[in-house]
């Protein structure tokens, strides 16, 4: 795909650049005209896209077609693989994006001769929804975005950056990101030249019943003589009923780390572990703190540019992430090496992590913590972590 200009959140503008559009885009039906920079009036029939493998390109080059009020989308993956508990891959998403809110939008793309976009397609993307939300583990989808952006030769801490803006914190992001997607806060998005009334009714029921925002986006395709191409997306499920509905309990007031370990829900196991990961983190110099979506404790060790190394995460009951993809960025753990050694030292303590990609967030049980042996021995490893950290500032 070339490019992966969605990544950059270019934004495909509807009309060809010096066409002035004119009239009512939102017809259903009939040819549509423009005025292009000689003043002559060029007509432009209703067309369809060749096949749907063009719609998914260009809808993942220019995610703005697809669009509503939620602002530019950040492409995290095409073909994104999802979970069913047995297997890593039993289903593909055709694009995952996340919002600058953090909000994670799955999109299936289908052509309108496609007889699965009436009822088949939906209950395909409540599989993806549900199952993506229960087995996706903290991290993947941060994961699924730095290696697309390592596939297509860009700097995905440059695009991140262009995409929050200077004054967001990336970690904080992509907590808000997976605290959104464990609590099923999603939006599902299908889209089609053409959306049948049947889908459409699914969707605004759906839309009105659910937590996640569901959005069919209708994209009819038009084309004057000379090649040029216009499209007119349509909306539909945004009611501002469900809007403000969903809007008005997404507020969350702050939590004291005693209050998150009372009531996030932990097994036994992993509340009684909390506060060991807690005396872990302040005992090698470093502070706890309840991440701002309120789904982890998180590690710092502070210098100029604070490092989050490790979370204690509601996940699997209560679990311990070692954030790799993070400490890959400091000059401690730039080195591939280093960071294998890590996780070499860490799985000779703990047993095996829940992943071997040292590129992203593996994590262990929190319980681990609870066998004496094991905590003493990542005491001493923690503090050689955040010791090394400390000098190599940067």
């Amino acid at each position: 795909m070339a490019g992966w200009s969605g990544l950059h959140c270019t934004r495909l503008h509807r009309w060809s650049e010096g066409f002035e559009k004119r009239g009512n885009c939102g017809m259903a039906a009939g040819n549509l005209y423009a005025i292009n920079a000689a003043g002559e009036l060029v007509e432009m029939k209703p067309s369809a896209p060749q096949d749907e493998d063009q719609m998914q390109q260009l809808i993942a080059r220019h995610p703005a077609v697809i669009g509503d009020d939620d602002g530019e989308l950040l492409l995290v993956q095409r073909e994104q693989s999802i979970a069913d508990g047995e297997s890593t891959g039993r289903w593909s998403l055709d694009h995952l994006y996340v919002t600058s809110a953090g909000v994670p939008v799955l999109v299936e793309v289908k052509r309108a001769v496609d007889t699965r976009l009436r009822r088949e397609v939906v209950g395909q993307m409540l599989d993806y929804a549900a199952n993506g939300t229960a087995y996706w583990e903290a991290g993947t989808i941060a994961g699924s975005f730095y290696e697309t952006a390592s596939e297509h030769s860009l700097d995905p801490d440059e695009v991140l950056s262009r995409f929050l803006g200077d004054d967001r914190d990336p970690s904080e992001f992509w907590d808000q990101v997976d605290a959104n997607f464990a609590a099923g806060r999603v939006k599902l998005v299908f889209v089609a030249d053409r959306i049948p009334s049947e889908l459409a009714r699914i969707v605004e029921f759906l839309d009105e019943q659910m937590r996640a925002d569901v959005r069919a986006v209708e994209l009819r395709w038009f084309e004057g003589a000379d090649g040029t191409m216009a499209l007119n997306p349509r909306i539909i499920g945004a009611s501002e009923r469900a809007r403000l509905a969903k809007r008005s309990g997404q507020s969350k007031t702050p939590l004291t780390i005693s209050e998150w370990i009372e009531r996030t829900p932990l097994s036994d196991e992993a509340r009684l572990a909390a506060p060991k990961f807690i005396d872990l983190i302040e005992n090698a110099g470093g502070t706890v703190t309840v991440t701002k979506a309120q789904a982890a404790l998180v590690a710092i060790v502070s210098r100029a540019e604070p490092v989050y190394p490790l979370s204690f995460r509601k996940d699997r009951s209560g679990s311990i992430q070692v954030h790799f993809e993070r400490l890959a960025r400091t000059k401690a753990y730039a080195d591939e090496s280093a960071r294998q050694t890590l996780y070499a030292d860490l799985t000779a303590i703990v047993g095996p992590l829940f992943s071997e990609n040292i590129e992203g967030h593996p994590g262990f049980p929190a319980e681990k913590l609870n066998d004496s042996e094991a905590l003493a021995a990542l005491s001493s490893l923690i503090d050689a972590l955040f010791r090394k950290l400390g000098s190599a500032s940067g």
